[in-house]
């Protein structure tokens, strides 16, 4: 038997888009209801008898609770909730790959992003308006935020860049205040390019108090997933900055120390993740961006377009955008070359 849901209109991931978080099966298998439950009176001879009567068309299997959370909550909520569990599970195994595959953390992330700002501007297939546009930012801020509530810093980062990213900011496209706040908060939280998200990388040295205090008799907090991404960037840094005093004649102590440390707390998160069955990457890591169908034909219609030209022709293609408009359009591409270069 199938329940219907609510029936009003949703704004919920492309097809394209749930398969790239690979959602898993979030439901264990229906328990038989009660005679007894904390939402429901007991329960009267002649309801016992009315039960009776409805379990030969398979009532007496549902659970009728859940069915009627099911029935109250959208699509929305149900993706949002399978997307936060994979992508924390896939934040996991980023994790310990900075023990021993630390060079393919670029690789993944850059992955991650590309296809985070192709799923924004489209649906994977096609282009997008403006109203769908505003309706992705506003999914993916919400991702982001029961991330960061969830202390899953590193889906909340990585969702945070991808919304950064010159293609979606030229749009102007204004959001709520609920949407503002969150993006007001994830700034306020992690930092942003200025200072290399440093707030994060503070707010990971303080947990574990890296310099002061021996760490490793009470092992980490599986719980608290930092970004793999930020942490690897400030880790190669510290390792060219210890290298280069050294080869000065200098000998940074202090800096060598945390170097050190972050290695063994690196290693500590392999040792808890890297193994685990349920720690498995989601296509959104794992896709090559130039296999999605919107760029293959991108590719087709436009003769050796680079993927960063990919990005900004999609963002040109989001109709009932003012800046879109045939007057605008050159500047923007030469802003858009502009950036390129200083990138």
């Amino acid at each position: 038997m199938s329940i219907k849901r609510n029936s009003r209109k949703s704004r919920t991931l492309s097809e394209v888009g749930c398969e790239m978080f690979e959602p898993v099966n979030m439901f264990s298998p229906t328990n038989k209801l009660n005679n007894m439950n904390s939402w429901s009176p007991p329960v009267s001879p002649s309801n016992q008898k009315r039960r009776e009567s409805t379990g030969c068309l398979g009532y007496k299997n549902f659970n009728l609770k859940q069915v009627f959370i099911d029935l109250m909550s959208t699509d929305f909520d149900t993706k949002l909730k399978e997307n936060s569990i994979t992508m924390r599970k896939a934040a996991k195994k980023l994790i310990s790959y900075l023990h021993g595959k630390e060079k393919s953390i670029p690789f993944y992330t850059n992955n991650a992003i590309t296809n985070l700002v192709i799923l924004i501007l489209s649906d994977g297939e096609k282009y997008l308006t403006k109203q769908k546009v505003k309706h992705n930012i506003h999914f993916y801020l919400k991702l982001a935020e029961k991330a960061m509530k969830e202390q899953d810093h590193q889906t909340a980062i990585l969702i945070k860049v991808a919304l950064q990213n010159h293609n979606i900011v030229r749009l102007e496209i204004p959001m709520n205040k609920g949407d503002e706040k969150i993006s007001q908060e994830l700034s306020s939280n992690y930092g942003g390019y200025k200072d290399c998200h440093g707030k994060h990388v503070k707010h990971f040295l303080n947990k574990y108090d890296i310099i002061e205090r021996d760490w490793e008799k009470k092992g980490i907090d599986e719980e608290w997933i930092p970004s793999a991404m930020i942490l690897h960037m400030h880790s190669c840094r510290n390792k060219a900055y210890a290298k280069a005093f050294t080869r000065i004649g200098r000998y940074p102590k202090e800096l060598i120390n945390m170097t050190d440390k972050l290695q063994k707390l690196q290693k500590c998160y392999y040792q808890a993740f890297f193994l685990k069955k349920d720690a498995k990457l989601t296509k959104i890591y794992n896709t090559n961006p130039e296999d999605l169908d919107i760029v293959k034909q991108i590719y087709k219609e436009n003769n050796k377009q680079t993927l960063t030209q990919i990005l900004f022709n999609l963002s040109c293609n989001v109709k009932k955008v003012k800046c879109n408009d045939a007057k605008k359009i050159q500047q923007a591409k030469w802003k858009s070359n502009a950036l390129i270069w200083c990138n």
